[in-house]
């Protein structure tokens, strides 16, 4: 033994075995250990994953999507459990019977693959820990092509292509557009927003309407649904300016649309982040007024102006119809459509309401246009406006145009509307509720008809602003003339309709409610505190019929009183009782308790009392304490049975969260006719309506959540059902008793493990009675066991009227539908299947059936199919004779297409995560299922190595969009055999191996359509056209290339051959590290209009000397950004021979020039240049062009250069010209850096304002600076006052939305500036305009608005400050009381202050403003002579001295609502007209504002935001922020 062991390697072979054995031991002494371990690791990973499962599916649910890591997991880890139980229960309990096996080598096997499996297990486990699963997709636009109403006319296509163009730049974040009411800035906006969401530029869009009374929270609410389809968390301002910044900031491109802003926003106070601070947010502004978009410093602004005169006949002439073509009407409609001005807004209006009427109306309506008086072209709108208000068929109809003019708000809640007019007695002569909402939204319908009203959702009545003035002017041209009233206090006694508004914490106010307004008929207050119960004074309102309450209460007893009262409304309110006085009420016929979360106490016997009421609305209530019936509890809540009671019961809105409450056979009231019921928890369905994309939805749902109810067959009228968690449901229409659901329009199921079948025809009770013959919509979500939708065959009729199917998680579904279903689809238009893994098909023939008598399956209106990681299926469907067990068919690839299924009208195909190799059958014909594709969307489809059959070409003559991403094994796109179809987008992402967009062979023609290329993230790509398809771009079409390794366009060639013509109108590349040569030598671009080149950083020159003659009609050239970029017109590499003759560039208009930092000069070389139309150079960031050229140049038509640079934390944009281009840039070389010759500042987005200025200064700083701007910067000062002292040429300073108290810091020392021109605005923290140590001897003009922490402008220190003063505005300063100072002034009188050169003072929009001045000071006014008052409502004299001015000044007051100028008053001095004004004038006014001073004092309201009044000829509209209150005189029908 020794002397083998001492044999070379056998000791260490000894060693080995000894080892491996004692291992090999290890594994069958453990075998029970691992085993356990196994088990229990196995049923750990079970319950994670139960768990993860129960996250995604209430992740679902709320509508969120689930992240890829965690579908992936969920997958691995149902492999490892299935993998787990197989070695468990199959090995282990087949060969080891009670833990015993008696082969050793099998137990040792089996003890390892337990410890491997362990561990995979633990791995997984870990894994699973997610702290997010899901993430939610912004939601979709609600606009339509209905609603957004745009008609695609020539001006307004041009304009949309641009915006849409600069978007794409990412310097461009913020774009106004301008324009006069009812020129169609909403509707391009919105056309705007449809477009580039379904185009995919921006991920997340939203429209906010502003307003002229903006709210910011409102405005923050439209953004943050629209984005995440979800609101705020956060209540306090600052938490939720913040919290909306980060949401916006979480998206990584996303536009937002700010639709009719009327003054200044600050969006950091909305919370709106762009810019630096998120270059993916872009905003387009629109509003009625250039100067607004100048102050919100939009970047490019459009000017939208009236159509031309075809565009207006031609939209006129599609609105009105065949009647404008009748020999008699022609003549008269064309001079009417003139006479609309070319706004659109008015064409239809005008046309709409004529469309119907004989010619005698059409010579009437001309009559009456030509009047109008012409002093500018929006002078014609509200007289067209007014005609078509005179074309309203009935006086109720215009009494309610009018009365929802009155509201002062874009859109108001149709059922908030009609409550209102109820109250009103607007519809006196019907007595049911429902019968009288009939004629509500019918008389609505007819104004949206008349464009009184905008299109839209039926549950919104929306209003153009521009309307709703002169819904308001009309009013107020005939004011209601009663001499049994005829003072204001008096007609406020005929009141009978009041809405306040106000965000307070407590409201008290015992008489909030006088005797003045006994008259009111509807009252609604929002957003106020009542606790610990209502004002006693409620209790005069004694005519009161609506009551809507939305604010935090206590004892609402004092309701009780209001014995007339047949509409109360508690929604969205704080209270957790209802008194048991409420069945005094017994008029009620609405009681609404919608979403009073709080609410737990309902009386016994307080429902069953109610015994008119007609509509209860109950949904959201999910803590009241119903009562179950027939117990024993000393409980004195109400139970569900008292519903019975209530025999005129028609409408029904109820949540029931626990479901132990409903009897077994619990019947709700018979005679519902709208009901909207939820049984179960409400989180599972959330309060998201309208999912089916119908108006206002089904007026009868159900929605079932686990409950072991089983009464569902008493609503067989139930029109939408959604169904989750059903217990003991395995055939759906079998186990829930109902006769097929006759009168179903939406079915929604999801979440229910033990459902097997929709239908099983063996259980039928009537087998020949059709099921769901009424059914839209069908959707089955999560029902992970569902084997067949139906199972078995079916009556013909079920589903006939099916419009949409949508299946996702369904795993146990092989098929979709079988043959028999699927051909009785004639209605189906989407489909949507998505991650169904077991799917091998969608349509499935059925064993029985001979394939000799089945005819092709024709789905004859799907327009949009999306199919959707579904990696098992094959084919849409499987012919009978393919036995996919067949060896001798395998790895012969099938085609998702074939001819057995027709879909004529398909337009929209999506192909996400497919594991298939062809899309369509080389044998189908070119009418079976796309000819009329428009989109074509394929992600992530690995194994498909083409897109088209080489015959296709020829039958796409529709296809617009084909998007590809990810697609690894797609090679080409485009067939040899035949020319590309009419495409419009191309666009192409991550095709790892290709190396061109075209194969070299391709035929002739193929590129002949319009194209507009796309192509991102192809890093193999070396060239986008091989050299034979330059000559096939034949029409207008546009490149844009992004983020790729091309390096050239086209194909490099040696091969000599003539120029070829190219039609690309548009290049755009961007960020292609290795593209060498943009135009090569070979190529004309003929149409070429514009290059933009950026971040392509190995390029040296973009033009050469070989391709001068390839730009002819080049118009607009931007490049940006080429770090290694030394010239535009390249010189390297060119012969030393004499110069080339003058070169010209003739159409060029425009050359942007950025970032470049090695650019020298335009060209290097002694070149002479000539550009003819160049009017445009914009220069940033070129730190070493030191001149243009080195040769001669002529640019005729250039006058300026515009710099724009910045230094430190400074920017400024400054325009040269020193007589040539050549001079221009070496002189504007040599002064870019040096202060001297700036002559602009521009400060803005600075957080230490004091740190931008040095410690020191000479004399010499900034000699030449004439104006600054200072915008968004936060400071205590302006200027240090040794900065102050030395800037002796300034003359222009703007202040704008910064935390500024004073312009120049405190000092003992005083200093002169020289500035003519001051404007502050928007700094709410500003004390002193003019300090006492500056002297303003040469400012001419003062401008200030909107700063609130002013009580005074000029103090009697500092008046000796300004004695060049000529004009003086002031405006929207909320606190201002006066405009010099009389407050903390010594008491003695002083001599005459004199406003020597003062000839304009304009005072708007201020609230508390008495008077001039407060103090009983002499004024002197030599030069005045223009005096303009606006809404000052507390305004009663100039002034208390006497006062001396011109002997005659004008003076326009102007108070309330008016579309005209008002007359100039004079009464021979200034006082005594202000006191005529006020007294005479407007007298009602002033009774108005003290009502409110009243109430303001009574609800403790600190500020007032906003204030407008309105004096209409039916009522008064009184606007406030903070409260908002309006008030309406006399019932619209009186």
């Amino acid at each position: 033994m020794d002397a083998i062991a001492n044999v070379p390697g056998v000791s260490e072979i000894a060693n080995y075995v000894i080892t491996f054995i004692k291992g090999q031991i290890g594994y069958i002494s453990s075998y029970d250990e691992n085993l356990e371990k196994l088990i229990t690791e196995a049923q750990t990973l079970k319950d994670t994953q139960d768990g993860v499962q129960h996250r995604v599916v209430e992740a679902e649910r709320n509508g969120d999507k689930i992240e890829n890591i965690v579908q992936n997991w969920l997958k691995k880890a149902n492999e490892m459990v299935a993998a787990a139980n197989k070695v468990i229960d199959v090995e282990g309990t087949r060969w080891c019977l009670g833990h015993y096996c008696p082969y050793l080598w099998t137990r040792c096997q089996l003890s390892k693959s337990f410890e491997k499996i362990t561990k995979e297990i633990s791995d997984v486990i870990e894994k699973g820990k997610f702290d997010t699963i899901s993430y939610r997709d912004a939601p979709d636009l609600t606009i339509t092509p209905f609603s957004r109403g745009y008609e695609a006319l020539e001006s307004r296509t041009s304009m949309l292509s641009e915006i849409k163009e600069i978007l794409k730049d990412p310097k461009m974040y913020m774009i106004g557009v301008h324009g006069m009411g009812g020129v169609g800035k909403t509707t391009l906006v919105n056309e705007l927003a449809w477009q580039v969401k379904n185009d995919g530029s921006f991920g997340a869009v939203a429209i906010a309407t502003i307003t002229s009374s903006p709210n910011v929270e409102n405005v923050q609410d439209q953004i943050v649904v629209a984005i995440c389809g979800k609101n705020l968390e956060h209540t306090t301002k600052v938490g939720r300016m913040g919290e909306l910044r980060r949401r916006i900031k979480a998206q990584n491109n996303v536009l937002i649309i700010l639709d009719d802003i009327w003054s200044e926003l600050d969006l950091t106070e909305v919370g709106i982040p762009f810019g630096d601070e998120h270059n993916g947010c872009k905003l387009v502004i629109t509003s009625r007024e250039r100067e607004v978009l100048i102050k919100m410093d939009t970047q490019k602004d459009f000017n939208l102006t009236a159509l031309l005169e075809e565009d207006s006949w031609n939209l006129f002439q599609k609105i009105a119809g065949n009647v404008v073509n009748e020999v008699s009407i022609k003549p008269i409609a064309e001079e009417v459509a003139k006479c609309c001005a070319g706004l659109p807004l008015l064409i239809t209006a005008v046309a709409k309401g004529l469309r119907k009427k004989e010619v005698h109306a059409w010579r009437v309506a001309l009559k009456q246009l030509k009047e109008f008086k012409h002093k500018e072209l929006e002078n014609n709108v509200y007289p067209a406006l007014k005609l078509s208000y005179d074309f309203l068929d009935t006086e109720e109809l215009k009494s309610l145009f009018l009365f929802i003019g009155s509201f002062g708000l874009n859109h108001i809640l149709t059922e908030d509307l009609f409550r209102c007019c109820w109250g009103l007695g607007f519809y006196g002569g019907v007595d049911k509720l429902m019968e009288a909402r009939d004629t509500h939204y019918t008389l609505i319908n007819e104004l949206r008809a008349s464009s009184l009203l905008l299109e839209g959702e039926l549950d919104w009545v929306g209003m153009h602003d521009v309307v709703r003035d002169e819904a308001k002017s009309i009013a107020s041209k005939s004011p209601p003339i009663d001499p049994t009233y005829p003072t204001y206090a008096d007609q406020f006694g005929k009141c009978h309709y009041i809405r306040f508004q106000s965000s307070l914490t407590e409201v008290q106010a015992d008489n909030l409610f006088s005797g003045m307004m006994k008259e009111v008929m509807t009252l609604s207050l929002y957003e106020m505190s009542f606790t610990p119960f209502l004002p006693p004074s409620l209790n005069l309102l004694i005519k009161l019929r609506s009551l809507n309450l939305r604010c935090k209460l206590g004892d609402i007893r004092m309701v009780a009183k209001l014995s007339n009262l047949e509409i109360l409304s508690l929604e969205e309110s704080s209270i957790e009782e209802l008194p048991e006085e409420i069945t005094h009420l017994t008029h009620l016929r609405l009681l609404n308790l919608t979403d009073c979360y709080e609410l737990r106490v309902i009386p016994t016997n307080l429902t069953s009392n109610l015994t008119c009421l007609e509509e209860l609305y109950m949904g959201g209530c999910n803590s009241i304490e119903w009562e179950v019936e027939g117990s024993r509890s000393e409980s004195k809540n109400a139970s569900l049975s008292e519903l019975q009671n209530l025999h005129n019961l028609t409408t029904l809105e109820i949540s029931i969260k626990d479901t132990s409450v409903l009897s077994r056979g619990f019947q709700f009231p018979a005679k519902l006719e709208t009901y909207n019921i939820l049984i179960g928890n409400i989180s599972e369905w959330g309060r998201s309506q309208n999912w089916y994309g119908e108006a206002l939805g089904p007026s009868r749902t159900l929605k079932l959540t686990g409950s072991s109810w089983t009464s569902i067959s008493s609503l067989t009228t139930v029109e939408d059902l959604r169904l989750a968690e059903l217990k003991g449901v395995k055939d759906l229409l079998y186990d829930l008793d109902v006769e097929g659901f006759p009168q179903l329009k939406h079915l929604h199921i999801h979440g229910s493990d033990e459902l097997l079948h929709i239908i099983n025809s063996r259980r039928l009770r009537n087998p020949h009675s059709s099921a769901f013959p009424n059914l839209k919509s069908l959707l089955l979500y999560n029902l992970y066991t569902m084997e067949e939708i139906c199972h078995g065959p079916i009556p013909t009729l079920s589903f006939a009227k099916l419009e949409v199917i949508k299946v996702r998680n369904c795993h146990g579904l092989d098929n979709l539908l079988l043959y028999s279903l699927a051909r009785n689809l004639s209605q189906l238009h989407e489909m949507e299947i998505n991650n169904c893994r077991c799917m091998k098909e969608i349509i499935a023939m059925e064993e029985h059936e001979d394939e000799k008598e089945l005819l092709e399956i024709v789905l004859p209106e799907l327009r949009s199919l999306a199919l959707v990681e579904l990696t098992r299926l094959q084919s849409f469907c499987l012919p009978l004779t393919v036995d996919m067990g067949d060896p001798s068919i395998q790895g012969i690839p099938l085609a998702l297409f074939n001819q057995q299924v027709v879909t004529p009208k398909l337009e929209t195909l999506k192909l996400y995560d497919m594991d298939i190799c062809k899309i369509w059958d080389d044998k189908l014909p070119l009418h079976s299922c796309f000819q009329n594709l428009t989109h074509l969307i394929v992600v992530r489809c690995n194994s498909l190595t083409s897109l088209f059959a080489s015959w296709m070409g020829r039958g796409l003559v529709k296809l617009q969009y084909l998007n590809i991403y990810w697609c690894q094994m797609l090679k080409a796109i485009f067939v040899q055999e035949d020319q590309f179809p009419n495409s419009e987008t191309v666009e192409i992402s991550i095709m790892n191996d290709w190396k061109s967009i075209r194969p070299n062979q391709e035929p002739p023609n193929s590129f002949h359509h319009n194209l507009k290329i796309n192509i991102y993230d192809c890093e193999s790509m070396d060239f986008v056209f091989p050299v034979s398809a330059a000559k096939e771009l034949r029409q207008h079409q546009f490149l844009e290339i992004r983020s790729c390794g091309i390096k050239n366009i086209f194909e490099k060639s040696d091969i000599t051959c003539d120029m070829t013509h190219v039609y690309l109108e548009k290049i755009t590349v961007e960020k292609c590290p290795g593209m060498k040569t943009i135009i090569p030598s070979f190529v004309l671009f003929q149409c070429l209009d514009k290059l933009i080149v950026s971040s392509c950083h190995t390029l040296v020159n973009i033009i050469r000397p070989s391709t001068t003659t390839s730009l002819p009609n080049l118009r607009i050239l931007r490049i940006s950004e080429c770090d290694e970029l030394e010239e535009i017109y390249g010189s390297n590499n060119e012969s030393d021979d004499a110069p080339l003759g003058e070169i010209a560039f003739r159409k060029l208009e425009e050359l942007t020039l950025k970032y470049l930092p090695r650019l020298t000069s335009f060209c290097q070389g002694s070149y002479d240049f000539r550009f003819p139309s160049l009017q445009i150079v914009i220069i940033e960031e070129c730190p070493v062009m030191d001149t243009f050229c080195q040769g001669n140049i002529t640019t005729p038509s250039l006058t300026k250069v515009e710099y724009r640079l910045s230094r430190d934390n400074w920017y400024r944009i400054e325009d040269h010209w020193y007589g040539d281009l050549n001079t221009t840039v070496r002189t504007a070389f040599t002064k870019k850096y040096l202060y001297d010759d700036w002559e602009t500042l521009d400060i803005r987005n600075n957080n230490n304002l004091k740190s931008i200025w040095p410690n020191q200064v000479t004399p010499n700083f900034f000699p030449n600076l004439t104006k600054i701007v200072i915008y968004r910067c936060e400071s205590q000062y302006v200027f240090p006052i040794y900065v102050a002292k030395v800037l002796r040429q300034l003359q222009v300073l703007e202040i704008g939305l910064c935390t500024i108290e004073n312009i120049v810091e405190e000092s003992d020392s005083t200093c002169e500036m020289m500035v003519v021109y001051l404007e502050v605005r928007k700094c709410h923290d500003m004390m002193t305009i003019v300090p006492s140590s500056v002297q303003f001897h040469s400012l001419d003009e003062l401008h200030v608005s909107r700063c609130h922490g002013l009580v005074n402008i000029i103090m009697p220190s500092t008046i000796a400050n300004l004695p060049n003063l000529r004009i003086l505005m002031i405006s929207e300063c909320d606190e201002l009381e006066e405009v010099y100072g009389s407050n903390n002034e010594s008491d003695e009188p002083l001599g005459e202050i004199a406003f020597m050169k003062l000839e304009e003072l304009t005072l708007k929009y201020l609230p508390w403003l008495k008077s001039f001045c407060q103090g009983s000071y002499n004024f002197k006014f030599p030069s005045l002579q223009k005096v303009h008052l606006k809404d000052c409502p507390m305004m009663e004299t100039f002034c208390h001295g006497n006062l001396t001015t011109t002997s005659h000044i004008e003076v326009r007051c102007l108070y309330g609502w008016s579309n005209e100028e008002s007359e100039d008053h004079w009464d021979g001095d200034l006082n005594t007209t202000i006191r005529t004004i006020f007294t005479k004038e407007y007298p009602e006014y002033k009774i108005r504002f003290e009502f409110i001073i009243r109430i303001r004092r009574q609800l403790n309201v600190s500020i007032i935001k906003t204030l407008s009044f309105r004096y209409l000829g039916t009522g008064f509209d009184l606007n406030l922020t903070h409260p908002t209150l309006a008030f309406w005189p006399a019932s619209p029908c009186q």
